[in-house]
Parts: C-alpha cells; structure tokens; sequence
C-alpha cells in the first residue's frame, strides 16, 4: 500500500470510527412509542436483487425494529430498483428524450434500468407522503450504477480518472442526493449503506469465467476452451488485476461516501446521517468458497431466488421501453443482474451491521 492510500485509508476509519460513535442525543426526533414510515431509496444493492422480499437487509431491519419498538406494523415504502443512478447523466438524458423515453415511470425493479433515478425516487416518495415528518428512517445506497458496475473492476481504465468518478459520484453526486433527502424528510435518520469488494484473489476464475460466457450465450460445449489449463493462468492474471482494481474501488468509495455523510451532517443541526459499513470482505466476495454474494449454480444459471421470474419479465419490460443502454445485450444482462448482488447470508449481515448504529436511535 503506497504512503498516498495508506493516509486516505485511515482517513476512511477515522471517519467511520467518527460515525459509530455518533452522539444521537440531540437527533432530529425522540422515539415516542407510535408508528413510523420506513422509506428506501437506490439501486439493485439496497433493493436487493435476487432475494424474495422476506429476505432483504430492509425488509429485516424494519421487522427488527417492529419488535424493537413494540409498536404496530412500520409502514415501508419502497421506491428502489436495479440499475437506479443517482441522477440522469447529461448525455443519457438526451438520448432518451430523442427517442421519447419516460424518466419518471417505475418498472418492473429487477430490470437493471437507470431510471427513474434515485432523486427522482426521493421526489415521488416526497409527493406520496401527506406527511414527510411521518417519514423516521430512510435507508439508500447510490454511485456504482453512476460508476457503471464494470468499471468497478475495470484494470484498464486510468486510474486518475477512475478516482474521479469515484469522487464525483459517491462523494458530490452523494452529497446532494442526501441534502435532498435530509430536507424533504427533516424527521428521518438517514443510513446509507457502503459499498463491498466485488472480486479477489480468493475468487474462483472458474465461475468468474463461466459468467462472462453466459453473458454472451458462448456455447457449453466450448467453454472447455476457456477453462483449461492455459486459459487458467492468464485468467489468474487478469483475477489479480481486477482484484486490485475492486480493492481500490472498496476503498475509495467508502472514503468517499464517509466523506458526503460528514458533510451533510456538519450542515444539519443535529447529526442524522450514518453509514454502515459493510460486511462483506475479501474472504467472502464473488465466487469465493463462503461468499456472501449471489454467484451461478452448476448448471452456470443464477442461484437466486427469482431467476426465473426474471426469465419471464426481464424481455417484456425490454419490449415496452425504447431506451436500451446495453444494446442487444439488455435483456441477457437483466436476466443474470443477480450475480455479484448479496445473497441471503450477504443480506442478513448488511442487516446485523445496522442495528447497533440504529438501536441508540430508535430506543422505545
């Protein structure tokens, strides 16, 4: 690790280090036993691609807090979905208004598609709510959909830029998307989930490799060919690249968001923004022996749960909407957008990282 990374890491923990030990005695609302909106903003992470509803990291932390309280039935409201950016970029935006394509219509939320973006999310929700006070917790996660996924691991994109748009979207991009949020709900407690490692060293470059087929339908009986011996070891060095490359992304961007959350904050009366750090690591990221992420079966199929319901929907929403950003490849991507989103395990641990940062906050 160089001198330059090493100062930004442990800027990064201090910061955090800062947040969990936030004094939330002067927080913007005191828990007084009644009922409370539960409101989540974001894309595929937060939304929980793959998993059924039961199971998702928002769906637990509400029930949690349902029995923390002891109170009725939290009302949730969810307006995330796959794909969702924190804004429309300038260039998309414009495409989308030559082809005639609607910004502000939800879909079917498995669909990995870029809008209605998460500020148009918080807008909606905004205009849903008769009473936005009634709204005590908001959870959002938002900026590698910005990024776009694969730049995330992406070895031969330069660097500089790289930490650009890393700094850009999860740090500016943030920043404003919060101060939107903080303002349309003065009542809520805002958490905002940090991103994970996607690859490392411990990753099987099998399954890595097996993905990369099943995107572009490369035929069975010739994925021999990429998996031999030969293949195998230029594929462990494209595995260390992109590792280094997804370290520097985990990193970066959780500087970045810790950043946007201090930020916010110093402008609010009271603090009310935390981050929760995540719990995946290197050791249980894609495709390693107890990962914490959706992977393929043996059968190279996605493992999640609604694989085949994605299967049926993904081409009818793809039919009905006239803005395609991955060309013909929009419908295969959708129907394997579960892959390297947390699974079960993943889920209920992002889930046990957010009580002890929530449980101060929401004591009866």
């Amino acid at each position: 690790m160089t001198e330059i990374s090493r100062r930004r890491f442990l800027s990064y923990l201090i910061s955090f280090a800062g947040f969990a030990a936030m004094p939330f005695g002067g927080r913007a609302f005191t828990y007084d036993g009644s009922d409370f909106d539960v409101l989540v903003v974001g894309d595929s992470f937060i939304w929980g691609q793959g998993l059924r509803e039961e199971d998702k990291f928002y769906s637990l932390i509400t029930r949690w807090l349902e029995e923390k309280t002891g109170g009725g039935p939290l009302r949730l409201e969810v307006k995330a979905h796959s794909g969702a950016r924190i804004r429309l970029h300038d260039g998309q935006l414009a495409k989308m208004r030559r082809l005639g394509q609607p910004t502000d219509k939800f879909y079917y939320p498995e669909a990995d598609i870029s809008f209605p973006s998460i500020t148009h999310q918080v807008e909606t929700a905004f205009a849903d709510h008769t009473d936005p006070k009634r709204v005590k917790l908001v959870m959002v996660s938002g900026g590698i959909t910005d990024l776009v996924v694969g730049n995330a691991v992406n070895p031969f994109l330069k660097k500089s830029k790289f930490l650009r748009m890393v700094h850009t979207y999860c740090h500016e991009e943030m920043s404003n998307l919060l101060v939107r949020i903080t303002d349309s709900f003065p009542n809520a407690v805002v958490a905002v989930f940090a991103y994970f490692p996607i690859i490392s060293t411990r990753s099987d470059m099998n399954k890595v490799t097996k993905y990369l087929m099943k995107i572009i339908k490369f035929p069975h009986w010739l994925q021999w060919t990429l998996t031999n011996g030969f293949s195998k070891q230029f594929m462990k060095i494209v595995r260390k690249a992109t590792t280094k490359r997804s370290r520097l992304w985990f990193s970066e961007s959780n500087k970045e968001l810790a950043d946007a959350v201090a930020k916010t904050n110093a402008k609010l009366p009271s603090p009310r923004v935390v981050l929760v750090p995540s719990p995946v690591t290197e050791e249980t990221c894609f495709a390693t022996p107890n990962s914490m992420l959706w992977s393929l079966d043996h059968d190279n199929r996605p493992e999640d749960d609604l694989y085949q319901e994605r299967i049926e929907k993904c081409p009818q929403v793809f039919d009905e909407i006239k803005y395609k950003p991955f060309g013909p490849l929009s419908v295969r991507l959708c129907e394997l957008a579960s892959v390297a989103h947390v699974n079960k395990a993943g889920s209920m641990a992002y889930a046990d990282a957010a009580k002890p940062l929530l449980e101060p906050i929401f004591k009866p």
